[in-house]
């Protein structure tokens, strides 16, 4: 099983509506050989969790076979959701939380299943070697994304 590293990075903090672009990144060590490939999510009025969630979709949507991922994010919810195991218990309630109402985002929790079911994948929210650049590219991205809208 092919070890990698996925990372996310966001232009959104906490749980404020808005207009933002999350970032992922995946590096996979192939003998001496170090290779990543990116790309960016642009979500309209939408949330931390949201384009976190996209992000990741997408990053284990590139991997062709099963891997053994790490993944860093720093979304609060994410983190928190996966380490209690949520999104299984979710899935067990028919995508009903704990307090009686609906998931928020359920299709992405079960897109995020979906994708990553091949896969093991462990979340950390540690800084990386990444984040720095990510986050300059994000902040070129969201401003390149907002000068081409109508």
């Amino acid at each position: 099983m092919h070890e990698i590293s996925i990372f996310i990075e966001s232009t959104w903090r906490g749980p404020a509506r808005r207009d933002g672009v999350a970032m992922w990144l995946v590096e996979c060590k192939r003998g001496e050989r170090l290779d990543t490939r990116q790309g960016f999510v642009h979500v309209k009025e939408g949330t931390e969790t949201q384009g976190n969630l996209m992000a990741m979709i997408n990053a284990f949507h590139i991997l062709k076979k099963p891997c053994k991922a790490l993944v860093f994010t720093k979304c609060s919810h994410i983190l928190i959701s996966m380490q209690q195991e949520w999104p299984k218990e979710w899935q067990e309630n028919g995508w009903i939380a704990a307090k009686g109402k609906p998931v928020k985002n359920a299709e992405l929790w079960k897109m995020l299943i979906e994708k990553g079911k091949r896969h093991t994948y462990t979340l950390k929210d540690d800084h990386h070697e990444y984040e720095n650049i990510m986050q300059s590219d994000l902040r070129k991205e969201l401003e390149s994304w907002k000068n081409t809208e109508p």
